[in-house]
């Protein structure tokens, strides 16, 4: 009977240890096809919201299209106008403001997703979610509060924030592979907005005025902890409202990023109470996966072996312990053989 506990106990530990060896790949497919499907279902409602009827031929200008949740669209295009008259003086914090500005619900949008992010550089897409709160940026982006809603127009500047990776997941993690030019997508319940990524900038965490509104422009700004897995700055992409963009599938997309692809660092600038510099920051991919190369952060050469031990610390520690069980109990029925 014992024998057949110790051999149990043995088969258990390394089921144990390969299960959590995989952990970091599974996490990031289910948050990966949660995150495809909550894509899918936001273009899927915003497909079916009304459409304009179609014009009678005429030499009067058409008339102008339905718009869905007409309130929502004139609230939030009024919450546009009155940050932007106030100097955006409630905003406090450029990636940690949390409250969500305005109540969706109370206008009949009953969905917690307002936009669909879509970056092909790193051949991502986020659910955006209203306020960048805990719970919103465990799922995906979150569009912080004080900031332009994201309708585009003069005078705008739509700030998304999203974690350098989490729990597996890719979220940002690769926010460095991204250069100027790139395409970013947003999309909607009213429209698809394109934007040309025009600067990059690595900032501190209480440095408000990088991500401003500022004054003629039309800006969608991304903002990402760094360095990876040290989290003292913040990592700004800066894209310019490209109003005369053509509409393309995501395969074009994908295929344009991989024929503009440059591999030499990319030229950030970095503000700070000593003034403004630029730092080259290498483009390689990072990786939660250990073994493939290595991968650089501010300059400094970092291995994936140790990003992703400190992804998943108390993993690799739970993979040592039961591989450690699973060899005492091997040896402990050796013994009494």
């Amino acid at each position: 009977m014992g024998r057949l506990i110790a051999k149990i106990l043995a088969w258990l530990a390394i089921l144990l240890g390969l299960a959590l060896l995989i952990q970091p790949t599974a996490a990031q497919w289910w948050t990966s096809t949660r995150n495809a499907k909550t894509a899918a279902q936001f273009a899927a409602r915003a497909e079916a919201q009304p459409t304009a009827p179609a014009a009678e031929e005429t030499t009067a200008e058409p008339p102008e299209p339905e718009r869905a949740y007409p309130e929502l669209y004139a609230a939030m295009q009024d919450y546009n106008a009155e940050i932007y008259a106030g100097g955006q003086s409630g905003l406090t914090d450029p990636f940690a403001y949390e409250e969500a500005p305005l109540d969706l619900a109370a206008y009949g949008y009953d969905d917690d997703v307002l936009a669909v992010l879509w970056i092909p550089r790193l051949n991502l897409e986020l659910p955006v979610y209203l306020g960048a709160s805990r719970e919103n940026l465990a799922k995906g982006a979150a569009l912080l509060g004080q900031t332009s809603m994201p309708l585009g127009g003069e005078n705008t500047n739509t700030v998304i924030a999203a974690h350098r990776g989490y729990y597996g997941a890719e979220m940002l993690r690769n926010v460095q592979q991204i250069q100027v030019g790139d395409k970013i997508q947003l999309t909607t319940p009213w429209e698809t907005l394109i934007y040309r990524v025009s600067e990059l900038k690595i900032i501190d965490p209480s440095d408000i005025n990088a991500v401003l509104i500022q004054p003629g422009r039309d800006l969608l700004t991304l903002s990402t902890c760094h360095p990876y897995t040290r989290n003292s700055q913040r990592y700004l992409v800066i894209a310019e409202h490209d109003t005369a963009a053509a509409d393309t599938t995501k395969e074009e997309d994908l295929q344009e990023s991989a024929a503009t692809w440059d591999e030499t660092p990319r030229q950030v600038t970095v503000e700070d109470a000593g003034g403004s510099s630029i730092a080259e920051v290498a483009p390689q991919a990072l990786t939660p996966l250990p073994g493939e190369g290595s991968a650089e952060s501010e300059g400094s050469a970092i291995s994936n072996t140790m990003i992703w031990l400190e992804n998943n610390a108390l993993w690799a520690g739970l993979v040592v312990i039961a591989a450690a069980v699973g060899i005492m109990v091997i040896w402990k029925k050796h013994r009494e053989d």
